[in-house]
């Protein structure tokens, strides 16, 4: 006998049994047992929705609405007794800020360069100076008169904040990265001198492992990703939001939310964070599951956090007032129907000294102010329309009449 016939007589009964019955299966149905990594389906994982990926592609926003209500021009609604009254701030998200009253007077307007383009957002200075960010390109300081005071040539986007002692933070794109194959941006947040040197920094890459463990995975992380073209360049978190909390009756209990500490919005990651100023560590966080897609937490006098809450997957958004600590949605607004308040991508929203909410639709280029109660005070349409399309308003703010600035 040959080693082979050995091998097979030595066999008991109940083995070659098995044997014969998984040969049968590879015959008759093709099987293969499923606990043999080796012998595992190759079915690729099914192909991405181009709704998911187009969520997380880097490009550009649209800055036009091409369903506009030509009709509706500046302000449309002004109820002077229940209104907060100031000045309203924003750009033309090409060059040019804007200031205007509450009649959408135009009062100033600050002018950069022509050549450069998307200064997406404008921060009011005490003395009439202003800080521009213009994206992935530079932030500027310009004094009233639109003269440059200092400027310095970042890749910023978003958002800027500025600390009691001068210092600002601003979002940085980190240069794409190779990731899950595929061309992959992170960002950072830069602290910048009172005249914008860089001094320091966190960056969300770095921290990549800490943050995973407080969101869902990713899309860019799951198998099926793999089947996605690689010449697209993808944006993992796009951090929208960058401010610095204020002295606040919970902060003086609760280190977490001290005077100092920076409060973040995540968008990709649903996920709103706050860092401990001197340890840059996180130490609180809320979002995913609750939100969808948000922008601006703020912390108010309170201790409560607002958010502009987009729902792009649900085709409403809201904004909500959180206690930070127990977690609980203290009030909310949504339209009615919720329909028509509706923001996909951007956003903002600010509350007024009076009780009232801001609210910057951003997609349709529409700002509204409204009551504790819902009631809509205030309401102003982008006036600038070309072709019938409106141009969308990233931000608006409102500033104090009497205290923002002295008119050089």
């Amino acid at each position: 006998m040959n080693e082979r016939t050995i091998l097979v007589l030595n066999l008991t009964v109940e083995t070659k049994l098995l044997i014969f019955l998984l040969l049968l299966c590879l015959l008759t149905f093709g099987c293969q047992p499923s606990s043999d990594p080796d012998h595992a389906s190759s079915t690729p994982p099914p192909a991405l929705s181009e709704d998911e990926l187009s969520a997380l592609e880097a490009i550009g926003y649209v800055t036009w609405d091409e369903n506009a209500d030509t009709r509706l021009q500046g302000v449309v609604h002004h109820d002077e007794e229940l209104s907060w009254p100031g000045y309203n701030l924003y750009t033309n998200e090409k060059t040019e800020v804007h200031l205007l009253d509450m009649k959408g007077e135009r009062v100033h307007t600050w002018r950069l360069d022509p050549q450069l383009r998307h200064c997406e957002h404008a921060e009011l200075l005490e003395g009439g100076d202003i800080l521009v960010i213009c994206v992935s390109q530079a932030i500027f300081r310009l004094d009233w008169n639109s003269n440059v005071v200092w400027s310095n040539q970042l890749t910023v986007h978003h958002d800027v904040a500025v600390l009691s002692n001068g210092t600002l933070l601003v979002p940085v794109e980190d240069r794409p990265r190779e990731y899950a194959n595929h061309l992959v941006k992170f960002d950072s947040i830069l602290q910048l001198s009172p005249g914008g040197q860089v001094l320091g920094g966190w960056s969300t890459f770095q921290n990549l492992e800490v943050l995973q463990e407080l969101h869902e995975p990713s899309v860019i992380d799951s198998p099926a990703f793999a089947n996605t073209p690689s010449d697209k360049l993808f944006d993992y978190y796009h951090l929208n939001t960058i401010e610095v909390l204020p002295d606040t009756p919970l902060g003086r209990t609760d280190p977490r939310f001290r005077a100092g500490n920076y409060l973040l919005c995540l968008r990709n990651a649903d996920l709103i964070v706050i860092l401990d100023q001197a340890s840059m560590k996180i130490v609180w966080h809320w979002g995913p599951g609750d939100l969808d897609y948000p922008h601006m937490p703020t912390m108010l006098a309170n201790g409560n956090l607002l958010i502009f809450d987009n729902g792009r997957s649900r085709d409403h958004s809201r904004i909500v007032e959180l206690k930070p600590r127990s977690l609980e949605i203290v009030w909310e607004y949504r339209a009615d129907p919720p329909q028509d308040f509706w923001s996909q991508w951007r956003g903002s929203n600010q509350r007024l000294p009076n009780g009232n909410t801001l609210i910057c639709e951003s997609e349709r280029g529409r700002v509204f102010e409204v009551t504790a109660a819902g009631e809509i005070v205030w309401e102003f349409w982008n006036p600038e329309i070309d072709g019938g399309k409106r141009k969308r308003i990233y931000r608006f703010t409102r500033v104090p009449r009497e205290e923002f600035f002295h008119p050089r």
